[in-house]
């Protein structure tokens, strides 16, 4: 087949938009992260980071959430919400502005209102004319309801910059308070011109508010400071009974009283007389972020304790339906032992859901490089060097056993990778070379009697045993055992000598996925060079330049036992399915997935799902793969013991290192 054929044919492969093939929708988050409430007469709005929206009746306390899975919200990590016209207006971190009314749910983002790109909305606020201001990463828009039709840079010269809140005083002036990285620009005016930096000589500004006269009030680093236009005055623990300097959020309630909170305190302040709620959190390492108040009903908002309300006795958590898990800054990993648990690491520890009874384990394993189950279903965790001097820890259903790095061959190099082959070898890639374990013995394989130079980067294994690895620089490697073959750009027609993900079918064809030899490391459409596929004898390589591949860079690549690709792209385009016939994407448009940016697949066969999780932060997302199951049960509810506890006697639910104490004594972490 000659090349101009073969693009032919690819050009004739139509894209299939979402079907049937992948159903019955999940998103196993956690709703410990509260970063917005708002209420109406009837609801009170919950805004989680990857958890979505649990909205509360009032009257009844019956909750429903919105999210991804069930399409009821465009995205599950909320940024802001505002109330205006009946209708409820969402900012989210990754998939721009939503509107939810009588009539349905509109998503608007970059393609297709004109934003400039879809993350960080917020600081959502209507002008009298019907139209709208609202911030997004680095720029602040103006929006007619529709479409964007001005922008604004918040800072040119920041790496990081998203708006906080507008507000309007009694003069028509426009305030916005906004997060910038350089701290140059937390307050400014907004003109036709654009933003105007506003020097406020009593503090970073954390926050704004306006009052019914049209005042403003600011939450700085050093109390609380009133602006009237003209004059300012400043109240600090040193002048008044404001009981902390350092204040994060205020609100103000339907009487025009002040709330707000600092780190010890929820503070009311009537205009004469403060009143202080001195509150502590149960959870050590846990931080308040937002607050409302619903007449005479205070909530918060906190990191990881979720929905708090004031109470005499001080802060009392609200329990959130469908709160599964503890964290939702999921590791690039995953996997699935031989009881059907679903393994993943996070930022703070390991996470075990089953998705049949249930049943979820949390444990204090944080900065989990990479987990795989072995050939008998047993997990193996691998820990980078830097972290502890564990190297690796198996999990079997008799208990845990821990390998110290002293142990093993490669004790002074970082392992990055590990495989097991078909007679449940285990394989160990470092950036000194492989290390084989047979029972106890270990072969060393680097560029002392092999052809491997480069840090290996990915690993599969065919029906042959063969070992096939990606190298960063070297190419692709194929290992019998006895002889190592060497495929590169010079001697074969492989696009590249980086690569970055391969898998085999159940043919022994190798698919992978190479990346630019000048940005290898960079993950988004423009650093990849399409799906290459190698059956011994030719190379084909399918890309976005010549079939309906939306992505030429991919986070992971997998082929599940009906020998489809699975294939996680970078680029914010969603989960790709080629089955050698026919494209199909799931994305945020057509889908329940619940972020386009998926960094790692695991496919379950035996219950025909697939497992997602997504770029840092949106937790997992689960799927029937072929409607041939009896579908997925409801999520159930795991309670999670608080059995670690700081030198203080707190319950810590996030342990990472350091002293800690379970079942009455000190363990190191």
């Amino acid at each position: 087949m000659n090349k101009q054929t073969f693009i032919t044919i690819l050009l004739a492969i139509t894209v299939i938009t979402a079907n049937a093939q992948l159903t019955e929708w999940r998103n196993i988050v956690s709703k410990n992260f509260v970063y917005k409430i708002i209420h109406d007469q009837e609801y009170l709005y919950v805004g989680t980071k990857g958890g979505g929206i649990v909205k509360i009746d009032k009257l009844s306390g019956e909750q429903t959430v919105l999210n991804r899975a069930d399409r009821s919200m465009t995205g599950n990590s909320i940024t802001d919400m505002a109330l205006h016209n009946d209708e409820l207006w969402v900012g989210t971190e990754y998939n721009g502005l939503a509107r939810l009314s009588a009539s349905g749910i509109e998503k608007f983002d970059k393609k297709n209102a004109g934003f400039l790109n879809n993350q960080h909305f917020s600081g959502i606020y209507f002008n009298d004319d019907g139209t709208m201001l609202v911030g997004g990463i680095a720029f602040l828009y103006m929006f007619n309801g529709k479409q964007c039709t001005a922008e604004y840079y918040i800072n040119p010269l920041s790496p990081y910059a998203y708006v906080k809140k507008i507000k309007a005083d009694a003069d028509g002036r426009i305030w916005v308070a906004c997060y910038d990285a350089l701290n140059s620009y937390n307050l400014c005016i907004f003109t036709s011109e654009g933003l105007m930096r506003f020097n406020n000589p009593y503090g970073s500004v954390n926050n704004i508010e306006t009052d019914k006269d049209g005042c403003l009030w600011m939450v700085t680093d050093k109390g609380l400071t009133r602006f009237d236009g003209k004059d300012f005055t400043h109240y600090s623990p040193d002048n008044s009974a404001l009981p902390e300097a350092n204040i994060t959020d205020v609100t103000i309630d339907e009487n025009g009283n002040l709330w707000m909170f600092g780190d010890r305190f929820i503070t009311k302040f009537d205009g004469e007389n403060f009143t202080a709620y001195p509150y502590q959190l149960s959870v050590a390492n846990d931080y308040l972020l937002t607050i409302d108040v619903d007449n005479n009903n205070v909530y918060v908002g906190s990191r990881f304790e979720g929905l708090l309300k004031l109470t005499e006795n001080g802060l009392a958590p609200i329990n959130l339906i469908d709160n599964v898990l503890y964290d939702n800054t999921m590791s690039y990993n995953g996997c699935i032992d031989a009881g059907s648990n679903f393994y993943v690491g996070s930022l703070y520890g390991l996470q075990i859901y089953n998705i049949d009874t249930g049943d979820y384990t949390f444990e204090p394993m944080s900065q989990t490089a990479q987990m795989e189950a072995d050939r008998n279903g047993n997990v193996w965790i691998l820990w980078p060097w830097f972290a502890t001097d564990t190297c690796l820890v198996e999990i079997t259903p008799m208990g845990k056993i821990a390998y110290m790095r002293t142990d093993y061959p490669f004790s002074e190099t970082n392992a990055n990778l590990i495989k097991f082959d078909r007679q449940n070898r285990l394989w160990i890639a470092t950036y000194q070379g492989i290390y084989m374990r047979d029972g106890e013995t270990w072969t060393t394989y680097n560029n002392s009697n092999s052809s491997l130079t480069e840090t290996v980067q990915c690993m599969a294994f065919d029906s042959s045993n063969r070992l096939w690895c990606g190298t960063f620089g070297s190419g692709l490697f194929c290992f019998d055992g006895t002889k190592w073959d060497n495929y590169t750009t010079s001697n074969s027609s492989l696009p590249s000598d980086y690569v970055g993900a391969i898998a085999i079918d159940k043919n022994n064809v190798v698919w992978l996925n190479c990346r630019d030899p000048r940005y290898p490391d960079k993950m988004g459409s423009e650093y990849g060079l399409g799906l290459t596929r190698f059956d011994g004898n030719t190379w084909m390589t399918y890309s976005s330049a010549n079939s309906p591949l939306p992505s030429d860079c991919f986070w992971d690549l997998q082929i599940d036992v009906d020998n489809r690709k699975w294939i996680a792209t970078a680029g914010d385009v969603g989960l790709v399915c080629f089955d050698e016939t026919k494209w199909t994407t799931y994305d945020t448009d057509n889908s329940g997935i619940a972020l386009n940016e998926v960094t790692k697949i695991t496919l379950d066969s035996k219950r025909d799902l697939i497992w997602l999780t997504q770029y840092p932060g949106l937790g997992i997302s689960v799927a029937r793969m072929n409607c041939q199951s009896s579908g997925i049960p409801t999520i159930t509810i795991p309670k999670f013991p608080d059995t670690y506890f700081d030198l203080q006697g707190r319950p810590v639910k996030y342990p990472t290192h350091g002293i800690y104490i379970k079942n009455g004594q000190k363990v190191l972490l």
